[in-house]
């Protein structure tokens, strides 16, 4: 998975790989429920707006 937030995860957090690819899936699953997409990204990862569309699934 070519992700940033993946990426930042595991190189700043020290996450492995799926325990990042389940942080994301948290977070999809946080914005599929009706929270904000920005409060997500701050709240969950520490993220500016900017990574908006790595959260999403395109």
């Amino acid at each position: 998975m070519n992700n940033e937030i993946i990426e930042i995860l595991m190189s700043r957090d020290k996450m492995t790989l799926d325990e990042a690819e389940e942080a994301l899936q948290h977070a999809r699953r946080r914005v599929d429920k009706g929270a904000d997409i920005e409060d997500v990204l701050r709240e969950e990862f520490g993220l500016e707006p900017d990574y908006i569309y790595d959260l999403i699934e395109i």
